[in-house]
């Protein structure tokens, strides 16, 4: 009977900093991305600024796709971090939308 065998790899030393500085980033380019869709939405900003609020989401899925190779993550956690920028990327849209249709739904 052949048994399965969990093998966990070590973050090498060099590559923590380099982990917590990325982990760090998907905060903040994902802030920026959420509040410049945000003020582009409700006319804060003008239009023009939505493609560098998608630059700040490609900076966030680049920071979990190397924080993610650098941690060894498994398939079911690199498969997590996928769902999570793409959930990142269509969450402001969804809100937004809903928002709208109550504001029509409701206008006085």
């Amino acid at each position: 009977m052949v048994q399965d065998v969990l093998v966990a790899q070590d973050i090498l030393v060099d590559d923590f900093l380099t982990i917590f500085v990325s982990s760090t980033l998907v905060l903040v380019f994902g802030g920026f991305y959420v509040g410049i869709y945000t003020a582009v939405k409700v006319n804060m900003l003008k239009k023009w600024y939505m493609p560098l609020g998608y630059l700040f989401w490609a900076l966030t899925a680049y920071c979990l796709y190397l924080m993610g190779s650098l941690m060894h993550v498994n398939d079911f956690t690199a498969k997590a971090l996928i769902v999570a920028a793409i959930g990142l990327l269509l969450i402001p849209h969804a809100v937004y939308y809903m928002q709208d249709r109550v504001h029509e739904d409701n206008e006085h």
